[in-house]
């Protein structure tokens, strides 16, 4: 089965962001995630985009943090990724 690029504007620059604010490096957003570093650096460079698949992972690993991080002040999701 062939694998499904995202088609939504996905922002990289905006997950590096967000990642340094929970205060993560990229290998442990990914152990977070289970994802690899090499995604996460790959999506934060723009030289890919997530598979649909790993947006809900990423988007509660990443929620987590920042919940830890901010003291449970606001809210994170999906639209704080996109452009």
């Amino acid at each position: 089965m062939a694998r499904t690029p995202l088609t939504l504007p996905f922002s990289g620059a905006r997950l590096r962001t967000w990642r340094e604010r929970a205060g993560l490096t990229q290998q442990q957003l990914a152990d977070r995630c289970g994802l690899s570093r090499f995604q996460i650096s790959r999506w934060e460079t723009g030289e890919a985009k997530p598979e649909p698949a790993s947006l809900g992972p990423l988007v509660l690993g990443l929620a987590e943090a920042l919940r830890r991080t901010v003291g449970g002040k606001g809210s994170f999701g999906l639209d704080d990724l996109l452009d």
